[in-house]
């Protein structure tokens, strides 16, 4: 019998010690994350028919506040990002002047985007914690199509929403530091209005993978 209760009290020890464990997995509790981020963008829609090849040129840089809530935060994304492709042999006409010519042609979108971003995180204060979040705010783009020594451009400024889904993964149960990774799509109101080229709504996928600075 006694063998029996020292058993049973093992198991409910073991069980607290665990339960202990799996309530501090992280060693602190966060209070803001910071990241920066590489983000690789894929081009939908009309900016795809724009600029099919997707692109490596960008980083992205953002800040996260734990609210009262738990598990649910509230910050910025600051990026820059930049599409590009070359097309070959095509021909380009000005009609009131009586031009065609043919030629390579490079066309390229750079962009910065800042919006304010809502996120939930399931598990807070777990070594890996996942996330869905909401970005709204607004991008600066400049659409280029250079043709020999001419560069016709516009500037355009949108307003733009960002559902995002991802993961914060400390590296340590006391540690500072983690990564991000992270996907999104991008709708946004901007719009290619140059020669022939006309489209709105432009639309991209993004996937961030970075580093994250985790305050206690």
């Amino acid at each position: 019998m006694k063998k029996i209760y020292l058993i049973i009290i093992l198991v409910f020890f073991a069980m607290g010690v665990t339960r202990a464990q799996e309530s501090t997995s992280l060693g602190y509790k966060p209070s803001a994350y910071y990241t920066f981020s590489w983000n690789n963008t894929f081009t939908m829609g009309d900016f795809n028919k724009w600029v099919s090849q997707p692109s490596m040129a960008g980083f992205d840089i953002g800040g996260r506040y734990l609210l009262p809530i738990k598990g649910l935060t509230a910050g910025f994304n600051i990026s820059w990002q930049r599409v590009s492709k070359q097309y070959d042999n095509q021909t380009f006409t000005v009609p009131d002047k009586g031009i065609a010519i043919t030629a390579t042609n490079y066309r390229f979108t750079w962009m910065v985007p800042f919006q304010a971003v809502i996120a939930y995180h399931f598990i807070p204060n777990k070594m890996v914690s996942p996330y869905i979040g909401l970005g709204i705010g607004g991008d600066y783009m400049e659409h280029h199509l250079l043709i020999q020594e001419y560069d016709i451009y516009k500037e355009v400024w949108d307003f733009s929403l960002t559902p995002e889904v991802g993961a914060l993964i400390k590296f340590g149960p006391f540690s500072n530091l983690g990564a991000i990774i992270a996907f999104n799509y991008k709708w946004t109101t901007n719009k290619i209005e140059i020669y022939e080229t006309k489209s709105k709504n432009l639309q991209m996928l993004n996937l961030k993978v970075g580093l994250a600075y985790i305050l206690r």
